[in-house]
């Protein structure tokens, strides 16, 4: 009765709740094989993006993270990081692995903003909560220590471990379709031109070009994210949503190139299956497979789940405040009065997934105009920056801010002081006309991008200008990008240092 009329106590008691620690266990070792493989997907890229001779465009909140100094201690971590991964799937030394697991895979995240992808934010939360839970307990494997006693009793985990990892899941998706909510998405873009740009021998080629099908994916994709993961909460609706997500995930494989995601959303479905459910399964199999009859020790269970004791204070207050961080900070985008598809101002972190099509040209300019001619002459103090980079930057205010910054301070090591670094951009967000994204009279070399500000060198999207009006042709895009151009008042100089014009397939900017 006290804790019926104690909410708290109640919340308490259900989540040190002892449950049956099959699903967990399960998951653990399919989240450990997806590790397992994007531990192997990063080892090329430590030649690339993680290179430490490349220029590095840093979170705001994360400035002093830089790569290791060697590309061969870069490789070491790498492999350090896909030991930890296979034995986290083995569940050996498991709060150790998941340790190390989450510091290399957060650094490697953490060293470049360019390459944000939600579902490596996911991974980051995911191995977190893994490390602090009992993931270990049921389906260990055993080749390098001695078996665990057998009882009559199946391991089990306090409730509060798959309460973290469900609540994540339903931000996840809630929060994924509140970020649809917006005029670009309810009229089919940029979903209508990716759709567009895909090879004709494409396994859905036949309704990628019917208007009915762009339609059905946006407001199927929204209602989907809006309710799956409170549908999932429930036993009456578990089973259909789970079936549609698988449906939606390979979908989502076939049509976009986002990874290890669908994967991830697949696997994810676990946590959300009868905690024993896994276990009587494979007791079936073994049934039939043996020819056996094998008792399942379900009298235990409840008996070790009716001792359960209140949670400590400190653990109902982290549960609570985990989620509750994880549930307002994504609204934080809405308290801006500018698109952060336009800004980028609070787009990480935010599950703004699928949303933008950017495609755009800048020119950096400085002054006085003979700081171009010396960088001309010498190129080689430049801050090293690859192609991908270039072609992020330059639809991102503040990869230019931060670039900027960079070659100032290049400058001023070169005893040029007091130069003025100007950029003309003209960017088309999801279709819309080219305008300027970057006021060409602010100084970047001495502006400044706030955490929770839009800046005012980033001239606002223009409201009245409808999006899907994508250049047929290149020749036309090209005639977009100049007219647009020619219409800033200060026109730029005939020759610049750093020129760029960025249209990278729709892929590499979903997430």
């Amino acid at each position: 009765m006290m804790q019926a009329d104690n909410p708290i106590m109640w919340l308490r008691v259900q989540l040190t709740k002892r449950v049956d620690a099959s699903s967990l266990g399960l998951f653990r070792i399919v989240w450990g094989l997806l590790m397992v493989w994007e531990a192997v997907r990063k080892l090329p890229k430590v030649t690339g993006i993680y290179s430490p001779e490349y220029f590095h465009f840093k979170y705001s909140l994360f400035p002093f993270i830089e790569p290791l100094p060697e590309v061969w201690m870069m490789r070491v971590e790498v492999w350090f990081m896909l030991a930890a991964a296979l034995l986290i799937t083995a569940g050996l030394w498991f709060r150790g692995a998941s340790a190390v697991f989450l510091l290399i895979y957060t650094h490697l995240f953490l060293i470049d903003k360019l390459y944000y992808n939600n579902h490596f934010y996911l991974t980051i939360l995911f191995s977190f909560i893994l490390a602090i839970s009992n993931a270990d307990a049921c389906y260990r494997f055993h080749w390098f220590r001695k078996r665990s006693p057998v009882t009559d009793e199946p391991p089990t985990v306090p409730l509060w471990n798959l309460v973290l990892l469900r609540g994540q899941v339903v931000v996840l998706y809630f929060f994924g379709g509140i970020a649809k909510l917006n005029s670009d998405w309810l009229q089919g873009e940029p979903v209508r031109y990716w759709f567009s740009i895909k090879p004709p021998d494409h396994i859905l080629a036949p309704v990628l070009s019917q208007e009915w099908f762009v339609w059905l994916v946006c407001w199927s994709g929204l209602l989907l994210d809006l309710t799956a993961g409170f549908l999932l909460l429930s036993r009456k609706t578990r089973v259909p949503t789970m079936l549609v997500l698988i449906g939606f995930h390979l979908t989502n494989d076939q049509l976009f190139k986002i990874g290890l995601f669908p994967l991830i959303g697949i696997s994810m479905l676990l946590l959300f299956v009868d905690p024993d459910r896994p276990r009587k399964v494979f007791v079936w199999l073994t049934q039939r497979w043996k020819g056996a009859t094998v008792t399942e020790p379900q009298e235990a269970l409840t008996a070790a789940t009716s001792k359960t004791a209140p949670a400590a204070w400190g653990l109902t207050a982290f549960v609570v405040c985990f989620l509750a961080f994880q549930s307002f900070w994504p609204l934080r985008t809405w308290t801006y009065a500018a698109n952060p598809s336009w800004t980028e101002v609070g787009h990480c972190f935010s599950w703004r997934m699928m949303l933008r099509h950017k495609d755009a040209f800048m020119q950096f300019t400085f002054d006085p105009p003979e700081t171009e001619r010396y960088l001309e002459q010498h190129p080689e103090i430049l801050p090293k920056i690859s192609q991908a980079h270039l072609q992020r930057m330059v639809k991102n205010p503040h990869f230019l801010l931060q670039y900027a910054h960079a070659l100032n301070e290049t400058l001023e090591a070169q005893g040029k002081h007091n130069v003025k670094i100007h950029c003309y951009s003209v960017v088309s967000l999801n279709g819309r006309p080219y305008q300027l994204m970057i006021d060409p009279e602010a100084d970047l070399a001495t502006a400044s991008y706030g955490f929770f500000e839009v800046p005012n060198w980033i001239v606002p999207l223009e409201r009245h200008k409808r999006a899907g009006l994508y250049p047929k042709t290149e020749e036309a895009r090209q005639e977009a990008i100049r007219l647009a151009i020619q219409g800033i008042k200060r026109k730029p100089a005939p020759q610049t240092i750093i020129q760029a014009s960025g249209s990278a397939p729709a892929e590499t900017l979903r997430q």
